[in-house]
């Protein structure tokens, strides 16, 4: 359940309607992170597009939803139906978000070294890892120095390079 709401438009112009003289337009990775940072605080995004008169959604609007939509076919369980991160400060490689002992792992910045520090509350105990897009890759799950969660097995590359998701699953 949402808490707030926040409404942008997919152009950098701030129109609400269709402008053909709008030649800026956010990055797909700009607004797919913008909806896992809103979603891990626990709100809902409301993304505009303005129609043409004949209520058509051209050129890079369009482009924009379709990106959207292929990376939310891919993911979009770590959005629909989440609630608001467990973690109290946001880290630094990304956002979470959560559903019931199921934590998502939005990770912006991939790790060089192959290893991701989650900083876990002490509340939650990890059970197991996987990449969202890929349930057959097992990833490892271990307790680090002073109980931060490190996962391993990471591939060197990003799978996404605008938002990867880790599912966390806790027992």
């Amino acid at each position: 359940k949402s808490t707030f709401e926040v409404c942008m438009t997919v152009n950098d112009h701030g129109h609400w309607g269709y402008n053909k003289h709008d030649t800026k337009f956010k990055s797909t990775r700009t607004l797919v992170r913008n909806l896992a940072d809103i979603a891990s605080k626990g709100g809902n995004y409301l993304l505009n597009v303005g129609p043409t008169a004949t209520g058509e959604i051209v050129g890079p609007e369009a482009d924009a939803l379709r990106a959207v939509g292929k990376w939310m076919k891919t993911n979009g369980d770590s959005i629909y139906g989440t609630t608001a991160s467990p973690f109290e400060a946001v880290p630094l490689w990304g956002r979470v978000t959560k559903k019931d002992k199921t934590l998502y792992l939005h990770v912006f910045e991939w790790p060089a070294d192959g290893k991701l520090v989650v900083p876990l509350p002490t509340s939650m105990k990890p059970a197991s890892a996987r990449l969202l897009g890929d349930a057959s890759k097992k990833l490892d799950v271990q307790l680090g120095e002073e109980e931060p969660v490190v996962i391993t097995g990471l591939p060197d590359k990003a799978p996404d390079p605008d938002n990867s998701v880790i599912v966390l699953q806790c027992e």
